[in-house]
């Protein structure tokens, strides 16, 4: 077994603090780094810290790199930070934010259990070859609280509470190593590690330092009668479950059966960038909670509750994001929600911030194949659709499909590209599309084998070698001939090509030396195709097309009506 502890040192801060955009963070970044420091020096710097009536309780990497610390009255911080702002802490919110995180998590492995300290707990020992090794899951973990916009020190240790107690060593600073893989080799990376590290220890005070016990290794050796004496058994046994030498059962976390998600903003957010760095949370919630359930989204609503501006101003807005193929990539969702939110203007500045999800599908994975399947370059079109349609908006994203009808300006429409709507390939209208001599060949088995259906195409059955032998002809009677064999044609009927430009209209010609004439006197190249269509619904057409070029070796597609004679233009070929 292989666990990964997440431990999140500043989540009773960090879920109060409202949501700034990557823009906002960067900068604050690069303002402490020293780059494009201002004449005010730490005044523009935007940072948040917990505080009671009196004194700080928990101040922010920002804060804290100004000066500010824990315990310093809020006087005294306002002067080290004049842009520290105060915030107060919320159990409810801080609940929910650690809920939040553990069911986004649910994306890498279906056991998370919460621990104790803010700290989760993801045992991940057989997926690690579905997600590339030990490493890039590390990083797609931290990628995921990241996007949260959350504080983490990760470690990963063959137990859980050793794990645990490896996170929040990383979290003090304590310690070299954190990323324990082998059980011979946690004992060594465990025995170096501060004895304060342990819960049960926390509640005695410096009770341990003064008898001489500052590590881990110092515990173990200490008489067990002795301690479980003094501190009871429960040092002792969270200490062997860390060790490896006693069983540690857990209870995972489970999503919910259906989802709902929704962020209430802690300040008011009117820019695209700030609102998708909010929304982000949800969509990271909305991917676990569907590889929890096996499942895949194909569209999804968020709901935005505004500021109410004005009386009859609207309180509440939607946002509809759809594809074509479900799925449940947090990557994929995220892009198509940004191009939405591109697009779209706010009517007031937004409060609160709800996902609801419609339509839920089955989730199919894709098997690792040696030859890839003809679906994989399906999705592939249909994702870019789906991102062209996003960024140039769906009216803007033309679709062309084909229709089982022979005249050419009736052959294929062209319409605006809906989400969700299916593909119809070439070789599903071949398949749908009746044949040229379907009619002639059923005709030709009904009728009576003749002359005449040999050049219709029939078929006349052999007779069988043994029974002509039987035959007993007279003396003057002439031999008979032998049975004509059979003539079969071929389904594929060789098509003449087809220009890739057709006209809107076909452009009538006129005659010239009784030749058609586009700027210059055409020449007909091949042999006549007659297409006869269209008697069923009132638009019949009698043609005959030819393939036509002129002198300097322009290439074009004409025909010629039967009925008055006249010829047109029909296409063009490159």
């Amino acid at each position: 077994m292989l666990w990964i502890a997440v431990t999140l040192p500043l989540l009773s801060l960090e879920a109060v603090k409202p949501p700034l955009s990557e823009r906002e963070s960067t900068s604050q970044s690069n303002q402490r780094d020293g780059i494009g420091e201002t004449a005010s020096g730490a005044s523009d710097i935007r940072c948040y810290a917990l505080a009671d009536h009196a004194h700080i309780l928990m101040p922010d990497v920002t804060a804290y790199q100004l000066g500010v610390q824990a315990g310093q009255t809020r006087s005294y911080a306002l002067v080290l930070a004049p842009g520290l702002q105060m915030l107060t802490p919320d159990v409810e919110h801080e609940t929910q934010a650690f809920e939040a995180m553990a069911l986004a998590l649910l994306a890498y492995t279906p056991k998370v259990s919460q621990a104790h300290a803010h700290t989760l707990l993801l045992e991940v020992g057989s997926g690690l070859r579905l997600f590339g090794g030990l490493r890039a899951l590390l990083a797609k973990v931290a990628s995921t609280v990241r996007d949260f916009g959350y504080t983490a020190r990760m470690a990963c240790a063959p137990t859980a509470w050793g794990a645990w107690l490896l996170a929040h060593a990383r979290a003090r600073r304590e310690g070299h190593r954190w990323h324990v893989v082998k059980e011979a080799s946690l004992p060594r990376a465990l025995d170096a590690l501060p004895v304060s590290l342990l819960p049960a220890v926390a509640t005695y005070g410096d009770v341990f330092e003064q008898i001489g016990c500052a590590t881990l290794a110092d515990l173990r050796r200490l008489p067990r009668a002795g301690v479980v004496r003094r501190f009871g058994s429960d040092v002792l046994d969270l200490l062997a479950q860390a060790y490896g030498e006693k069983p540690d059962p857990r209870e995972s976390f489970r999503a919910p059966a259906s989802f709902r998600a929704q962020l209430e903003l802690q300040a008011r957010v009117d820019s695209a960038e700030a609102l998708l760095f909010a929304a982000r949370r949800l969509v990271m919630q909305l991917a676990g909670w569907l590889s929890a359930h096996h499942a895949a989204v194909s569209r999804y609503t968020l709901l935005l509750e505004h500021e109410l501006a004005a009386r009859h101003a609207p309180r509440t807005s939607s946002l509809t994001v759809s594809w074509a193929v479900p799925s449940r990539d947090p990557d994929h969702l995220i892009w198509l929600l940004r191009e939405k939110l591109n697009q779209t203007e706010l009517i007031a500045p937004a409060i609160e911030l709800k996902i609801v999800a419609d339509q839920i599908d089955e989730h199919a994975a894709q098997s690792d194949t040696l030859f890839p399947m003809p679906d994989a370059d399906r999705d592939s079109v249909a994702r870019l659709f789906e991102r062209l349609s996003a960024r140039l908006g769906s009216e803007n994203v033309m679709r062309i499909s084909m229709l089982d009808d022979h005249r050419p300006e009736r052959a294929m429409n062209v319409e605006a590209y809906q989400t969700g709507q299916p593909e119809r390939t070439s070789r599903q209208a071949k398949s749908k599309r009746p044949s040229r001599h379907s009619g002639a060949k059923s005709a030709a088995k009904e009728m009576p084998t003749s002359a005449s259906d040999l050049a219709a195409g029939g078929a006349i059955e052999p007779s069988h070698p043994d029974s002509a032998a039987q035959t007993v002809l007279p003396d003057n009677a002439l031999p008979l001939r032998e049975p004509p064999q059979a003539l079969v044609l071929s389904d594929e009927v060789p098509q003449p090509p087809r220009p890739v430009w057709l006209l809107d209209k076909p452009l009538k010609l006129v005659m010239r030396e009784q030749r058609p004439v586009y700027r210059r006197p055409l020449k007909m190249l091949t042999r006549t195709e007659r297409i006869e269509a269209g008697w069923w619904d009132g638009q019949g057409v009698e043609r005959d097309y030819y393939i036509a070029a002129d002198d300097d070796g322009r290439m074009f597609w004409v025909f010629r009506e039967r009925l008055s004679g006249y010829w047109f233009l029909q296409g063009l070929f490159g």
